[in-house]
């Protein structure tokens, strides 16, 4: 199949106008949950934005600060990022993204997608991964940390495979492969996306710089997006075949116990058999907070410290 490149994919269009709307509204809007909705005005599409430079890109590896809070959102971008852009083009996000010194992308590939929509946003959210990435880097300035160590290997030792084994869903021993069709490349996207949005609602909260607290306030909506079009598209699958329904409950009973929230993550199993959660909610059409520390456990795959997805930890952070 053709591979889609940056910013270039016309059925983004329509949806970015909605994203558009969704920015638009205030920090308080978004905490207070979903309300009524007005017009949005005119009906021509909304550009895509360059991939730009971030500031002080040709200097020597940077130094995170450590106080910063946007720094945890960058890393997740990055991780997003790669694991989208590999997925849909069999490439890395560029290196002017990644800062000088990035560290190494292990395991990823490239999927051979057979369903054309999955394709498509695995290349629409590897193009909003790299926007977020320029905002942030752009925010954050001269002290913006490189791209850490990123493992997403699909072999038996590699962290899908470990968090299928600790989950159930395979064996102790055995490969769990995000890129070997759809199903298992969503699942593969729900375990880096669960706290994605999470992290920027907490953000949201407590944010007092005007400037930060309007990109995270972007970044939050179209993190909810990213993760309601994720779980819809595991929504249609789970009912189709009941042993992705059984993953999916396995996977947030495993995300529950690495961040310590006791079986609040939410996957899709709602009240009853007629309702799903699409949202990653607690009860309230609001995204679920994690604080830091809870968001690097689901991604080291342990609360001992790095690991797993993040093999070298989060410059600045841990």
């Amino acid at each position: 199949m053709q591979n889609l490149t940056y910013f270039d994919d016309p059925d983004r269009l329509d949806r970015r106008r909605v994203l558009r709307l969704i920015a638009g509204l205030s920090s308080g809007a978004l905490l207070a949950g979903c309300g009524g909705g007005g017009a949005g005005g005119g009906d021509d599409p909304v550009a895509s934005p360059p991939v730009a430079a971030p500031p002080s890109a040709a200097q020597p590896a940077p130094v995170a600060s450590p106080a910063h809070p946007l720094n945890l959102p960058l890393t997740l971008a990055y991780l997003g990022g790669q694991y989208f852009s590999y997925a849909a083009r069999g490439t890395s996000l560029p290196g002017v993204l990644t800062g000088g010194g990035a560290s190494a992308v292990t395991g990823a590939r490239r999927l051979d997608f057979s369903d054309s929509s999955v394709a498509r946003l695995a290349a629409d959210m590897a193009d909003d991964k790299a926007a977020h990435i320029t905002a942030l880097r752009g925010q954050i300035g001269a002290t913006a940390p490189a791209q850490p160590a990123i493992d997403l290997s699909a072999s038996a030792g590699g962290p899908f495979s470990l968090a299928a084994q600790r989950a159930g869903i395979v064996s102790t021993g055995q490969s769990f492969d995000p890129y070997a069709d759809e199903t298992h490349f969503l699942i593969g996207a729900l375990l880096l996306e669960n706290a994605v949005a999470a992290t920027y609602r907490r953000l949201l909260m407590v944010e007092q710089d005007a400037a930060s607290g309007v990109i995270v306030a972007g970044h939050l909506a179209d993190s909810i997006y990213h993760g309601g079009v994720i779980r819809a598209l595991l929504a249609d699958r789970a009912a189709a075949t009941p042993d992705v329904d059984a993953m999916l409950t396995r996977i947030g009973t495993m995300l529950a116990a690495l961040d310590g929230t006791a079986g609040s993550d939410q996957i899709l199993p709602g009240g009853d058999a007629n309702s799903s959660n699409l949202l990653d909610a607690e009860g309230r059409p609001i995204p679920f907070t994690r604080t830091d520390r809870q968001v690097l456990s689901a991604l080291y795959l342990s609360s001992a410290g790095p690991g797993g997805f993040l093999p070298q930890g989060v410059p600045g952070i841990a």
